[in-house]
């Protein structure tokens, strides 16, 4: 605009324009981006129409009441920086899983399904060491059709279980023994696909003697999975009270 010839103005330079003046050059301006650039709320990934029939950015959280005032928008400040933002975010996420592709992840690891078969035929023995005394118990459970290598066990307390299965060890603890603590117990889960998981109830008020590593085994906490017979053994001794 120009400035020069105002009242108050200083020569050379420009003077304070007024409210009409300053809504002329809006219009010529919103006239002129309006004549060069063509809006597509389709092709747009940060405009969208709201309930009120309103123009709204997703990245900039603006609300607009026509297409002119967005297009005017996306010509400011505010608009350029968080696009900018955005694009430094972006970069940072496309490196995080170029680094993530040759290893496992969340995200690129498929979920796994198979058809059940039902629940493998299993033995559980109380045992005891004849020199410590200490009591334990070896569990036996056999995989004829099992489709995978090994099968694998995890002891968990009550609050590591899903809320459904937490339902299903109160309802069963209660049926079989109401007088036990259902937070206080520990559950055996032994999985072999394609077979469904099994679950034992062992009494949490007696700690498990076994290293602390859960991937050794000792004299009183072993594992074994015999490829011949396709039987799983697992056993564990509770320490001396």
């Amino acid at each position: 605009m120009d400035y020069s010839g105002r009242v108050n103005a200083k020569k050379g330079g420009g003077g304070v324009a007024g409210t009409e003046e300053t809504n002329v050059h809006t219009r010529r301006r919103i006239k002129e981006l309006l004549a060069t650039q063509v809006l597509d709320l389709e092709n747009d990934p940060y405009v969208f129409k709201n309930q009120l029939g309103l123009l709204e950015c997703k990245l900039c959280l603006t609300t607009h009441v026509s297409e002119a005032s967005y297009i005017s928008h996306l010509g400011g400040r505010k608009h350029q920086m968080n696009l900018e933002k955005r694009k430094v975010l972006d970069e940072k996420l496309n490196h995080k899983q170029s680094k993530n592709i040759s290893g496992l992840s969340i995200t690129n690891t498929p979920k796994r399904s198979w058809v059940k078969i039902g629940k493998p035929s299993y033995k559980v023995t109380k045992v005891r060491d004849p020199e410590t005394l200490r009591v334990g118990l070896l569990v036996n459970v056999k995989y004829p059709q099992i489709g995978e290598l090994e099968p694998r066990f995890r002891i968990m307390s009550y609050y590591e279980l899903t809320s459904k299965n937490q339902n299903v060890a109160t309802s069963f603890i209660h049926r079989e023994a109401s007088k036990a603590d259902v937070e206080k117990c520990q559950y055996l889960v032994i999985s072999g696909e394609p077979y469904e998981n099994l679950c034992f109830v062992i009494p949490g008020d007696r700690e498990i003697s076994k290293p602390d590593d859960m991937f050794e085994m000792s004299d009183t906490y072993w594992w074994y999975w015999d490829k011949d017979t396709k039987e799983y053994f697992l056993q564990f001794m509770y320490g001396v009270k």
